[in-house]
């Protein structure tokens, strides 16, 4: 599994850390050259924060350089993006989000062939999920299943397989 965390990519197989932008070719070439395959890739708090040309790119290099490939990625909806500067957390960083999607058939259209394998909110995970989940989640779920808010209902989980 390699996960994309901003500018480090953590090869949790090997235990490496490769210090590169995720927009740079230069790790896929790294991560390429040590193992070939399968890989599943989890680019969580990433692909938000770019703008959509870059995460255009970061599929494109996904794409091209691990075919087949698993891809999990989260999703911020325009009512999560909107709210930036009132969210209880966000609000006190300086890192923005520049590049919001309702859900993943967005980037599933930019590029021929990467099909979408799941996408849930915080409030649609599957019962078999939740039900094993510690009590204090569980209760946390349906709290925001309740309230219904953009944040929680914007923000999705998604797993792409590339072509």
């Amino acid at each position: 599994m390699i996960t994309l965390r901003g500018n480090f990519f953590a090869d949790t197989a090997r235990r490496t850390m490769i210090a590169a932008s995720v927009t740079d070719e230069a790790w896929a070439a790294e991560v390429a050259s040590r193992t070939d395959g399968p890989y599943l890739f989890v680019a969580e708090a990433v692909l938000p924060y770019l703008h959509e040309p870059d995460v255009r790119r970061v599929l494109d290099l996904l794409s091209d350089r691990f075919q087949g490939s698993l891809l999990a990625l989260d999703t911020a909806g325009p009512g999560f993006f909107d709210t930036q500067e009132q969210h209880d957390a966000l609000s006190k960083v300086a890192a923005r989000m520049h590049w919001y999607c309702p859900g993943p058939a967005g980037p599933a259209a930019w590029r021929p062939g990467v099909r979408v394998l799941a996408s849930h909110t915080l409030t649609s995970l599957s019962r078999t999920l939740v039900d094993e989940l510690p009590v204090p989640y569980r209760e946390m779920l349906s709290v925001l299943a309740a309230q219904r808010l953009p944040q929680a209902e914007g923000y999705r989980l998604n797993l792409l397989r590339l072509p």
